[in-house]
């Protein structure tokens, strides 16, 4: 699963987002009272704002899955849309549609946390995780002629990696595996072929694009202390690097051209 090669960027990545979210004891004050301290703490990055209601995920009550009602999203997004950051009495998260390397996230990511542990004080966090949505797309590399058992590790292409198997054949071929990491984190893992729906923005036609997905959710759950929080987001970023590197075979590798770290 894992790759031991030196750390690459990649010129032509092909990632559709980045997240970290971390997550938090219930802290109503959030919740009660718009978050105008916190937004002026981050307006000069992230100067449009927004709200949205969304739904809770439904509990487990006496063996019956019931629903929790919905809970205020503040969003506060950059000037040019690519920079997200949301807010929940139970969560903060920032995500980006244009990663270039962790260095460059992680900075930003300090100056959002920062900010919110100031203003709101929680008492630990319960959930560590970054998350790296690929849509890998050969034809935009290139490699439209290669087959994905060219271009993908076996181990994440499940039935579509048998040598009698024909990729026209299979309408869905999804794989979802939780695994332990180095170093104490997790990971999800969702794979699979799939579509891409791609909008465009002056004439509104959509495009859908074959590609595959390499979903890789690495995290820390449990309690954890504040001064923890770096290391273990570092920890969780080497992981998904690895596993990114494992999944993905040398020819698209190359056609991304990497360059050192």
């Amino acid at each position: 699963m894992f790759s031991n090669q030196p750390r690459k960027i990649y010129r032509r990545n092909q990632l559709i987002e980045v997240i970290c979210q971390l997550r938090f004891p219930e802290i109503l004050k959030i919740e009660a009272h718009e978050p105008a301290d916190f937004q002026d703490a981050i307006r000069q990055a992230y100067p449009q704002y927004g709200k949205k209601l969304e739904p809770l995920p439904p509990k487990n009550v006496g063996g019956k899955m019931v629903e929790q009602g919905t809970v205020n999203n503040y969003q506060f997004i950059s000037a040019d849309g690519a920079w997200k950051v949301s807010l929940t009495k139970g969560f903060i998260a920032l995500s980006t549609t244009r990663y270039t390397r962790w260095e460059d996230f992680a900075k930003r990511l300090d100056v959002v946390l920062a900010a919110f542990i100031e203003t709101y004080q929680p008492s630990y966090f319960s959930r560590v995780g970054l998350r790296y949505m690929n849509a890998l797309n050969k034809d935009a590399v290139g490699l439209e002629e290669s087959s994905w058992r060219e271009l993908i590790a076996p181990g994440y292409l499940g039935l579509m990696a048998d040598d009698d198997s024909a990729r026209q054949n299979f309408i869905k071929c999804e794989q979802t595996v939780t695994a332990t990491m180095p170093g104490g984190a997790k990971a999800n893992i969702k794979c699979g072929p799939g579509l891409l729906r791609k909008v465009d923005n002056r004439t509104r036609q959509v495009e859908e694009l074959k590609v595959f997905l390499l979903d890789l959710d690495v995290f820390f759950d449990g309690k954890m202390p504040l001064g923890q929080v770096a290391g273990a987001l570092n920890i969780v970023h080497d992981n998904a690097g690895s596993l990114f590197a494992g999944a993905v075979r040398r020819p698209l590798l190359d056609a991304m051209e990497p360059m050192d770290a």
